[in-house]
């Protein structure tokens, strides 16, 4: 079984990861769940999945969500902070991480799951937008594996030679063109 952690869970991405997962329980667990500000969103993935941790980026809401679970009875621990979310996204336990945050915010947990061989399903761009070489380079050096599941990344992705899908460049596959 692999054990996800979802960067951006209660966005439409994450919840769509959500639901795909649901579907194939036998395979996937849900690890970690983290969102900005959405109690509500959280509350429910939490009581319906467990995972767990969760993780609200913003301090406040992680204080109502941490109400909430004790008033629920749910054992669920709750983090926050760009420190919890590079927690969730770099721990042993975690296999897959899914970074749907949108923008700059996602960066910082996206590069510390690179840094610590995970699978990342990439889902915006702002990881590559922001630090590209440097983010590819600890995706490299760290052997861990990117793949890109937002639609205009995965089309791009197809388009490149089978050398570089697979973690090659374009100068060690002989090709200086994308298609």
């Amino acid at each position: 079984m692999q054990s996800i952690t979802i960067l951006g869970a209660t966005g439409s991405i994450g919840l769509s990861t959500i639901d795909v997962m649901s579907r194939h329980l036998s395979s996937y667990s849900l690890f970690a769940v983290t969102g900005n500000t959405n109690v509500e969103g959280m509350v429910k993935i939490c009581q319906t999945y467990r995972p767990t941790f969760a993780v609200m980026a913003n301090e406040k809401a992680a204080q109502v969500l941490q109400d909430e679970f004790n008033k629920l009875g749910l054992s669920t621990v709750v983090k926050s902070g760009q420190q919890g979310l590079v927690d969730v996204a770099s721990d042993d336990r975690v296999d897959i991480v899914m970074a749907a945050i949108v923008g700059g915010a996602g960066l910082v947990p996206t590069m510390a799951a690179a840094k610590s061989g995970k699978r990342i399903c990439l889902a915006n761009k702002e990881a590559l937008v922001m630090s590209g070489q440097l983010f590819l380079d600890a995706v490299k050096e760290h052997n861990a594996e990117l793949l890109p599941v937002d639609s205009e990344h995965n089309a791009i992705f197809q388009s490149l030679p089978l050398e570089v899908q697979q973690g090659g460049d374009l100068k060690a596959s002989g090709s200086n063109k994308f298609c």
